[in-house]
């Protein structure tokens, strides 16, 4: 009897040994806000533009970094984004806004102040695309600015970025889909102040 109770102890003990040394392996990335150069003239005025919530595929709706290969979408097992990118989309394009002070104040959907403008935008992709001699992160977002007083559309664009991934690791693609979407953001911005009175 005794001993099958040190087998148990023992056993017991290296099942114990063995949960403890296995390792988390996963990485959470958080795409960040980079600063528009300064020599930029943005207009000021004294209106307010309100940001809706972006639409987005449901397969995009996921904290997933997916990526596409022979047409497969597949996603990373370990890897994944710290906040939908939607979310990611709407806060460096409010930090951009915010930074150019164009607008007396940005708000979003849920604020209960009235607005002049209106920002919607749907993304259409938001991937790293791999193909035979080409591996990119690839960045579509179309964009409508309306006028809230009038009801109408001043203006739509859609806007795409491709960021070519020179690392041939995750770091490469995280560097792609950072310096895309700053770029995508910036180049909304600069289109709002040319579209706006």
């Amino acid at each position: 009897m005794k001993k099958y109770l040190y087998i148990f102890i023992l056993s017991f003990i290296f099942y114990g040994c063995s949960i403890n040394s296995q390792v988390d392996k996963t990485q959470m990335f958080i795409l960040k806000n980079n600063e528009i150069p300064s020599n930029i003239v943005f207009k000021k005025i004294d209106k307010i533009l309100k940001i809706k919530n972006a639409y987005l595929p449901l397969y995009l709706n996921s904290k997933s970094i997916i990526y596409i290969e022979n047409n497969m979408g597949n996603s990373y097992a370990y890897y994944f984004w710290a906040d939908l990118p939607s979310n990611f989309y709407q806060s460096l394009l409010l930090s951009k806004l915010e930074q150019a002070k164009i607008f007396k104040a940005v708000i979003f959907k849920e604020s209960s102040l009235e607005s002049d403008y209106i920002l919607e935008s749907r993304i259409e992709s938001f991937e790293q695309i791999i193909k035979l001699e080409q591996n990119y992160a690839k960045i579509t977002i179309s964009v409508n600015l309306i006028d809230a007083k009038e009801n109408k559309t001043i203006s739509h664009r859609l806007f795409s970025t491709k960021q070519n991934i020179d690392e041939k690791d995750i770091q490469g693609v995280y560097k792609a889909f950072d310096k895309g979407l700053n770029s995508l953001t910036k180049d909304i911005v600069l289109w709002i102040n040319s579209n706006i009175n």
